[in-house]
């Protein structure tokens, strides 16, 4: 089973991780949000304290996040969302599992699949990995994962960052480069979509231009998009405070 972190009462609200973090990342949403539910926050495969799988794939990501939910006793719909390969985890758990979810959040994260090209630059990272350890990894993705405003007037968010890659074991990260070349395209699920949805991304994502999650939320219908100025790809560690009021506001439009 994953490991897990849970919070709050009230409807279940589970927030997958980003690469290469771990659920930790979420520690600045558990106050500000277990007022507004019941929060689930695991490790996905092969990242904090949970195993890695055999086969890994981000099909395999959803299954065990609705394992987990099963361990939980928690059996209706809930609230899903993922940042980044967090996002690409809540699609596939959509699309595996309809009857489960009652709103959907998708945070600096796309619907595509990837092309042949970022394939292949994820298969050279793994190579890095294994040659040089997930320090080479920190110099190269941080630069890109934290926005420049962060990385001017917020330090200490660096740090942490790194601190969390590196508590990882490179096994499992380079497991979840393997999965996210290999994933199916979500694009064809958003036009069908009939729960609440919820894009988020920041206004300095080097990882993902903020046109492009405009474009995914246009294709949503009844979609909501929030833009966090000042952040990166990171937005719910750049801008807690923000990033917890949408959310928020959000989740309390999920109970009526």
């Amino acid at each position: 089973m994953l490991a897990y972190e849970e919070a709050g009462r009230g409807p279940a609200a589970v927030l997958l991780h980003a690469f290469p973090l771990s659920g930790e990342m979420w520690r600045p949403q558990i106050q500000a949000l277990a007022r507004h539910a019941r929060l689930v926050l695991p490790d996905l495969p092969g990242f904090g304290r949970s195993p890695r799988q055999k086969t890994p794939s981000v099909p395999a990501m959803a299954q065990a996040v609705a394992e987990l939910l099963d361990q939980l006793g928690i059996r209706e719909p809930v609230f899903i969302g993922g940042l980044s390969m967090g996002g690409y985890a809540a699609f596939e758990f959509a699309r595996q599992f309809p009857e489960r979810v009652r709103g959907l959040g998708l945070f600096s994260t796309r619907a595509a699949a990837d092309t042949e090209e970022a394939k292949v630059k994820r298969m050279k990272t793994s190579a890095l990995i294994q040659e040089a350890g997930l320090e080479s990894l920190i110099q190269a993705m941080i630069p890109n994962l934290l926005g420049i405003t962060t990385r001017k007037t917020h330090p200490e968010t660096e740090v942490w960052v790194r601190e969390m890659i590196l508590r990882n074991e490179a096994g499992g990260v380079t497991d979840a480069l393997k999965a996210m070349a290999e994933r199916r395209d979500s694009s064809p699920l958003l036009s069908s979509m009939r729960v609440p949805v919820m894009v988020a991304a920041g206004d300095e994502d080097l990882f993902i231009p903020w046109e492009e999650s405009e474009t995914m939320q246009r294709a949503i219908p009844g979609s909501v998009l929030t833009r966090l100025q000042g952040a990166g790809h990171l937005v719910n560690l750049e801008s807690p405070e923000a990033f917890n009021e949408a959310l928020g506001f959000f989740l309390k439009r999920l109970e009526v």
